[in-house]
């Protein structure tokens, strides 16, 4: 009952139930029709993009193509790749670097492959989208965090030049043609995972993804998951540029 109250005391909750209530004396005082259509249509239409159980659908239609969470660990792998999330850089000179959430989950996850697989090779992907910004590339970042989550400093092998999923397949396959290495274990996100591994395969590379981070794996019947909030507008706009960058992948001929 807590939850529930917090959940309709939001400011973003009160904002929707104030514009479907406007809406809603609009029409009763008859004003044009034409105008009140297009209005009712976009109240709902931001209505349905930030309620939860959208969001749910939405994020499934890409993560539910990786497998599930006990299948995601390989029992042998000749390679691990994990491709960068994003990290924080905390001082000018960049010495002060902290991954954020969603390459703390990819290295962990990748760590946990590399355990239970037995010692391999685990390829770092990520460069830095601006040169000019300070820090290190997000492999330099990644390779510190998988150390301290005990994968040996010698195993890992960085990737760090590429700013896009593409670029990560791309530069990680000449890298591992080098040491005639084929068969990758792919470590990302579950949102992720399809468009990643599409690219890898693309580039002649045979793939077992090991996806991470989950964020519908069960649909929870209560009420908040059909009340707006703002966090379920940010999971459909993950869900479609992931669709959107899997579409422009097809054209540009990389997937």
């Amino acid at each position: 009952m807590y939850s529930l109250v917090v959940g309709l005391l939001r400011p973003f909750f009160l904002a929707c139930l104030f514009l479907v209530v406007a809406t809603v004396m609009l029409w009763r005082k008859r004003r044009s029709r034409r105008r009140l259509r297009w209005l009712t249509a976009a109240v709902v239409v931001l209505l349905l993009i930030c309620t939860p159980a959208v969001s749910f659908l939405a994020l499934g239609t890409l993560e539910w193509r990786a497998p599930p969470p006990r299948l995601a660990l390989p029992d042998r792998a000749d390679v691990i790749v994990v491709l960068s999330g994003a990290v924080r850089v905390y001082d000018e000179q960049g010495k002060i670097v902290e991954p954020c959430s969603d390459t703390m989950f990819r290295c962990l996850h990748a760590a946990k492959v590399y355990r239970r697989v037995g010692p391999c090779p685990v390829l770092a992907a990520g460069g830095k989208l601006d040169p000019d910004e300070p820090g290190p590339t997000l492999a330099r970042a990644m390779r510190d965090l998988l150390v301290q989550l005990g994968v040996d400093p010698a195993d890992i092998i960085l990737e760090e030049e590429s700013t896009s999923t593409y670029e990560n397949a791309l530069f990680s396959q000449r890298l591992l043609a080098e040491r005639g290495l084929k068969r990758i274990v792919l470590v990302t996100d579950a949102l992720h995972m399809h468009r990643a591994s599409l690219c890898f395969r693309h580039l002649g590379l045979e793939v077992t993804p090991a996806p991470c981070n989950y964020r519908v794996t069960e649909f929870e019947w209560v009420l908040r998951s059909f009340l707006p909030n703002p966090g379920a507008a940010v999971g459909i706009q993950e869900a479609l540029h992931e669709w959107l960058g899997i579409v422009w992948y097809r054209l540009k001929g990389r997937i």
